[in-house]
């Protein structure tokens, strides 16, 4: 059996070092090995055959070099800024700013000065045929505020290699060379790839300063595991370039494909998200295993795009996206009144894991209690279920309704029969199916595997990605039935005039 020929973007494909070591029972360590010699022991091949086949990935093992890659077309030429931050693995970065270059890219190129002690201005020049810029103060004229030219209107600035330093400062606003006052000054989206040593990767400032960056907006490319330059073995090396490539030309292409769909003004998005907690009585309450992490990825996406935002969650675990707008409740009664304060939307989107029922406490004699004490240990205390509000089906139905509503249903069986039964029953315009089960574990985990179904019971099946992901199969799908259905409304109209 012939061994793969791309070793790299074969475990990037399949998930990324972390993930593929979990699956396949190793080290985070042996995979980056394998990364960095290119090849897969003949032991692993099988298995490794076995995971590429459940993705639906290939089904042969001469794994060729291009696959991955998403080659841009001329027509479609993106404004990228990278900047390049003081590192050891700095120079890897020369083959990424090749990559972009010859995939007709408009790059144009930051050097900090720690970046400079490795590799020159010159060489960037002599990569992209462009002046390659590394002063905040000039005295040539045309450069005059070039930290606000460089900063605005880009269709995404890369900070790579991003390391420990220039994380905290960006996290605290500190703007003393032009690298820092263009992440400051910037409107644009921005990606980073750390890169640092594993310790200065898991200290807390660090993880702490990320996750503000990640409450900005700002998206991270994870760091690989295995031997540093330092010696040290742990989680921090570079990602490797074609990740980095494959990611950044994604949300590119993705970003194109939903900007032709042609909407004018932003679209008003309204999620919900989370469990439900309905109470028993001040100590315990009725409530599932949903952790709002797809919504929260949903909200997060359909932002990224210059959607207007509305996020209500039940009570999660999980930090606060960045929206426009985001409203906490706990119960179903609660999520419901806040539906039908912010119906006025054009997409309508219940993620939320509501409780269909509340408990409430009876006596033997069928007296209702009161649950505004703890009840006690009783023998003489059954419960009846009471029906929570139909939220998604109140939405349906309403003289608001939004152009189009889209529901969730997570089964254990009979999948496609139950959600296209849901489907119907709510007059919805689309579903997303989960079917819970060992394999697909969805509740509290980073990935999910679904099925889209719309009104003409057209069906669309994932492979198992990331909840981000997932989210942006889900977006592309709902903005293509929006624009169909706003078609649709537009003819009627001008056929009745």
């Amino acid at each position: 059996m012939n061994n793969f020929t791309n070793v790299p973007e074969l475990i990037f494909k399949l998930g990324g070092t972390g993930y593929v070591s979990k699956l396949l029972k190793t080290n985070p360590s042996t995979i980056s090995n394998w990364k960095k010699n290119n090849k897969i022991p003949n032991s692993y091949i099988s298995k490794v055959d076995v995971l590429l086949k459940k993705k639906n990935l290939i089904t042969y093992t001469d794994y060729d070099n291009n696959i991955g890659i998403n080659t841009i077309k001329k027509k479609s030429k993106f404004s990228i800024l990278v900047i390049i931050a003081g590192g050891v693995s700095c120079y890897k970065i020369l083959e990424l700013i090749r990559l972009y270059y010859k995939n007709n890219f408009d790059i144009e190129v930051v050097l900090t000065k720690s970046a400079q002690k490795f590799i020159t201005p010159l060489i960037v020049t002599s990569l992209i045929n462009k002046k390659c810029f590394t002063e905040l103060f000039s005295s040539e004229e045309e450069e005059n505020m070039s930290h606000i030219n460089l900063a605005r209107n880009k269709d995404l600035i890369l900070v790579a290699p991003c390391t420990a330093n220039f994380i905290a400062k960006i996290t605290h606003g500190i703007a003393d060379d032009l690298a820092c006052n263009i992440i400051l000054a910037s409107n644009s989206k921005i990606m980073i790839a750390p890169s640092m040593n594993p310790y200065m990767w898991e200290n807390k400032a660090t993880q702490n300063n990320l996750k503000i960056l990640k409450q900005r907006g700002i998206d991270l490319i994870n760091p690989n595991s295995g031997i540093m330059a330092c010696g040290e073995n742990g989680t921090g090396r570079l990602p490797e370039i074609n990740e980095i490539y494959s990611l950044t030309t994604h949300y590119l292409l993705k970003k194109e494909e939903k900007r032709h769909l042609g909407f004018q003004s932003p679209l008003k998005i309204l999620i919900t998200a989370g469990p439900t907690h309905e109470k028993i009585d001040p100590i315990r309450y009725l409530s599932n295993n949903s952790s709002g992490k797809q919504g929260y990825a949903l909200a997060e996406e359909f932002l990224k795009l210059g959607a207007h935002v509305t996020l209500i969650s039940g009570p999660t675990n999980i930090n606060k996206p960045n929206v426009n707008k985001f409203v906490q409740v706990l119960s179903a009664k609660e999520m419901l009144l806040e539906v039908k304060n912010n119906i006025d939307c054009d997409i309508f989107i219940s993620s939320a894991a509501v409780c269909d029922w509340k408990l409430i406490p009876y006596t033997l004699k069928n007296k209702k209690m009161s649950n505004k004490d703890k009840l006690k240990k009783n023998k003489d205390i059954f419960f009846k279920l009471e029906t929570n509000p139909d939220i998604i089906k109140f939405v349906s139905k309403n003289k608001k309704r939004p152009k189009l509503v889209i529901g969730f249903a997570a089964e254990t069986k009979n999948l496609i029969q139950n959600a296209t039964k849901k489907l119907k029953e709510k007059q919805l315009d689309m579903i997303i199916a989960n079917l819970v089960e060992k394999e697909n574990a969805i509740f509290g985990e980073e990935y999910n595997q679904i099925i889209m179904i719309d009104k003409q019971c057209n069906m669309q099946e994932s492979e198992k990605l990331t909840k981000h992901e997932i989210a942006n199969i889900i977006i592309l799908k709902s903005l293509k039935l929006h624009k169909e259905i706003y078609a649709k409304n537009y003819n009627r109209k001008s056929n009745t005039i």
